[in-house]
Parts: C-alpha cells; structure tokens; sequence
C-alpha cells in the first residue's frame, strides 16, 4: 500500500509519524508519500537526508500550487505506486497494527477507517477539552452515516479514481465526512478497523482550538446540507447552550485551563454551527 501524508509546516512533529510507520508490524511492501504544500525547502533536505528513507520508501511529492489538505491529499494519491491508499497526519502517530488492521479491513471493504485516542501525545488537561468516538464501532455523523477521521482512512485506488478524490472545495474541515458519504452513497462498503489506532494530537492553544473547533461546526453544517443528513434534533440547540452558560470561565470557579478549553471547544464548536446555518442557508444546530 502507499502511505500520503498531507504536508504544512509540520516539523518536527512528522518525525513521530515517520517513526510509527517505521514500527509497523506489517509484513507487506508499502511507500511513504509525504504531500508538500508549503512548497518547503526545509522539508526536501529533511526527507533527503532522512535515516528512514530508504526503510519507508518515502519521498516527496510538490502539492504547494493549491493549498489545502485536500489537495495534497489528491496530489499524493494520484502519484502513489500502490492500488490501496493509506492517509494519516503529519503531528499523529499511528499505532503498530495500524497497516495489518487497514489492510485486512480492505479485503471486504471499499473505504476503510479505524479509531483514534487523545491520551498519547496530550497531556491530560489538554485531552480533557474534547471528547473523541469509542474504538468498538464507527462513529455515525449527522445521524446519517459512518465516517472516519482524514486522520486514519484508506481507499482503493480505483475507488478514489471512480468518486473524483478529495473535494478541493473542502480545504480542510469537512473533507473526511464529505468523501466518505459520498463513497457510501455511490455505492461502495465501508468498513472499520478497530485495531487500526491512532494517536491523534489535539491543537494546545486556546485561539488554534477556537478557531478548529468553529471551521469543524460551519463546515459540517454544509457537508449535512449537500448530502441531506437530518443532524442533531432541535432540542440538542437548548442542551448546547447550557453546558456552554455551565462551564462558562468567568465563573471564579471555572478559570482553570481544562475547564476553559472545554468551554472554548463547545463554544466554537456551537459558534460554527449557527455560522454554517446562516452561511449555507440550513438548520444544522
């Protein structure tokens, strides 16, 4: 299989990546195609000289002509040498099963996802600010249907050919959820691998963590309205606004960190939603 990872100013996080993919206890031949779009010189004299290189077959490939994840992703696919396509993130780290669990999963599936876990590369006031799907079952978006994270997906490559890859319209939040409902609504399996973990690292700052949490609301909002998925119900809009009034750091006893980066996820992520809403002309609350 090929391996893309999407590339941004990702130094050096991707060297915890790259050094998870080295641990892989997969027996199969795969490459590592690392999608720079940066346009990083830094990143071609890191791969160049990379002690990995030869083990993970890795290169680079120059996505910097558009920006965003999608289009790297799309660029890395369409030069992978591989029929089944593996996506992780450049500041995650996979867990050593995680190529066995995609490739096995793969057998009986068209787009294949896995579960990710916080509790690795946070530390635990900053894993405490958002809570991630369990690993028993795929996580059902918008109550429509399952998703995978960009983070931990794979796809057969004639699969990816026949839906037109990553909608560059989606830069970046919302892509996963509108690939993967587009596959499974042309037809194609999903299935899941629970043994395909990874560590997902959460942002650490308060501003960055806002500002993800809004794109990831508005964002959804408009994936839900192109493919008519029904969303949260109307009483979910009071519930929200409760815990957010709840948790509120202007309260005395709510300043401590783990308490505001609760809040500002909740918040934001409330915040999107009522952007998207209006924005793309849908209640998605």
């Amino acid at each position: 299989m090929s391996v893309v990872i999407a590339y941004y100013r990702g130094l050096p996080d991707l060297d915890v990546q790259l050094d998870a993919l080295a641990a892989q206890d997969y027996d199969g031949d795969f490459e590592v195609i690392v999608s720079d779009n940066e346009g990083s010189d830094a990143l071609c004299g890191h791969i160049d000289s990379h002690p990995l290189r030869g083990r993970l077959r890795l290169r680079r490939v120059d996505s910097s002509g558009v920006p965003g994840t999608s289009h790297a992703r799309n660029v890395g696919t369409r030069s992978a040498a591989y029929d089944f396509i593996a996506y992780c993130d450049q500041d995650d780290a996979v867990c050593p099963s995680w190529l066995r669990a995609m490739t096995a999963a793969a057998a009986d599936a068209d787009l294949v996802g896995g579960p990710v876990e916080s509790a690795t590369l946070n530390d635990p006031v900053v894993a405490s600010w958002r809570v991630l799907p369990g690993p028993e079952e795929p996580f059902v978006a918008a109550r429509f249907l399952p998703i995978t994270f960009g983070c931990n997906l794979g796809i057969h490559r004639a699969v990816f050919d026949a839906v037109g890859g990553w909608d560059e319209s989606y830069p970046t939040a919302g892509s996963d959820v509108e690939l993967c409902w587009r596959i499974q609504t042309s037809g194609y399996r999903f299935g899941y691998a629970q043994d395909a973990m990874v560590a997902y690292r959460f942002r650490t700052s308060m501003r960055e963590s806002w500002r993800q949490t809004v794109e990831y609301g508005r964002e959804d909002a408009r994936v839900a309205k192109q493919y008519g998925a029904p969303g949260r119900q109307w009483w979910w809009l009071p519930a929200h606004a409760a815990v957010v009034v709840g948790l509120c750091p202007v309260w005395p006893w709510a300043w401590s960190r783990r308490r505001r980066g609760e809040w500002v996820w909740i918040t934001g992520n409330l915040v999107g939603r009522l952007w998207g809403s209006v924005k793309y002309r849908v209640v998605y609350i």
